[in-house]
């Protein structure tokens, strides 16, 4: 008995850690965590307004404090309107204080990207995203 209650004990510290590990990373960038809503590009930049929750059409992403991940984006690969879109889940990890992470499904499997966080407010968020051929190599 007392091995169990060690085993769970030690689980839920180490799941606090990774938690703690992501938010100190994070710096200044720890309150990103939470529901975005895409709310425009500017050059080649996107921005977000902070939500309680994703838009049924819109796209999105909810980064969890647990290194979850949750984006809303087209179901299928065809982005010509109307849209269906659809949740994929996902994880995230902090690089630095400005450079996250993101792996994730899609309709055609999984994918792994980053995000350049270009500024943080309370309720607005600018990202860019990172793929393969601009990806930096911080880890």
């Amino acid at each position: 008995m007392r091995i169990v209650l060690f085993l769970i004990t030690l689980t839920f510290m180490v799941a606090c850690e990774k938690e703690m590990q992501e938010a100190d990373a994070l710096g200044a960038n720890s309150t990103i965590t939470g529901a975005w809503v895409e709310n425009g590009y500017v050059e080649n930049m996107t921005m977000f307004q902070r939500s309680e929750a994703l838009e049924a059409s819109k796209y999105g992403f909810i980064l969890g404090g647990d290194g979850s991940f949750v984006e809303r984006k087209n179901s299928g690969w065809c982005g010509t309107p109307p849209i269906a879109y659809a949740d994929y889940e996902g994880t995230w990890e902090a690089l630095s204080d400005s450079l996250l992470e993101v792996t994730v499904g899609y309709w055609g499997g999984v994918m792994t990207y980053q995000m350049r966080i270009v500024s943080l407010e309370s309720d607005q968020l600018k990202i860019r995203y990172l793929y393969a051929e601009d990806r930096a190599l911080a880890k």
